[in-house]
């Protein structure tokens, strides 16, 4: 796991200080001041030029995950067109995998563990405008953290919004929008997403033992 030690905030004033402080503490912050604009910016420099680097590009494309993520472990894979909101509120651990045109917003953490595959369309949505008409004029919005604990699958067009904790090793289908936690271990669906059934021993194919018998013959 590689740790991002430079602090994304020293340029900014007190004032946008304050703002970034209430947006990753999950208050109600200036999602249009200037400062705040500006680190979304930063951070969009860093995915465009990701995104814009070709798959032999390994050392290149490590480089940028460690700039833009808190962050970034081991063996982390992420498909072009990747796209984020802050990038420094992304922590992603080891064996990752993020398939095409996910898009994370990241204004509260967004907290991704090992051996998490997302599927092609994904959106994590930590961020939300003010349900009042003038204050979400003014730029008032509210981030929640989102947590996708070890070996969770998210299929495509998944939605997972502020707020919401995914337990280890669940898996949810295709097109759910996902408003509440999911336990550990289970299959949820729907939108919105709810547990349909746990996973099981039944669920198991044999794909192991047979990969662990093939090889065995090498």
């Amino acid at each position: 796991m590689t740790t991002n030690t430079y602090d994304v905030t020293a340029d900014l004033t007190p004032e946008g200080r304050a703002e970034w402080d209430l947006m990753v503490a999950g208050e109600v912050y200036q999602d249009s001041h200037p400062e705040i604009e500006r680190k979304r910016v930063e951070a969009k420099k860093l995915f465009r030029a990701y995104n814009a680097l070709d798959y032999d590009q390994e050392t290149e494309r490590r480089v940028i995950m460690e700039q833009l993520f808190a962050e970034v472990g081991d063996d982390v894979f992420i498909e072009p067109n990747f796209r984020c909101e802050m990038g420094r509120n992304i922590s992603i651990g080891s064996h990752a995998y993020i398939n095409f045109d996910c898009v994370m917003l990241d204004n509260a953490p967004i907290t991704i563990g090992d051996y998490v595959w997302l599927a092609p369309m994904v959106g994590l949505f930590a961020t939300n405008h003010a349900l009042d008409f003038e204050e979400r004029k003014a730029g008032a919005c509210q981030a929640k953290p989102i947590v996708i604990e070890d070996g969770v699958w998210l299929g495509g067009h998944v939605t997972v919004l502020g707020g919401v904790t995914i337990g280890r090793g669940s898996v949810i289908g295709a097109g759910s929008v996902v408003t509440h936690d999911i336990p550990a271990g289970v299959v949820a669906v729907g939108n919105p997403a709810r547990v349909l059934r746990p996973i099981t021993e039944a669920d198991k194919t044999g794909f192991c033992e047979r990969i662990a018998a093939r090889d065995t013959t090498r």
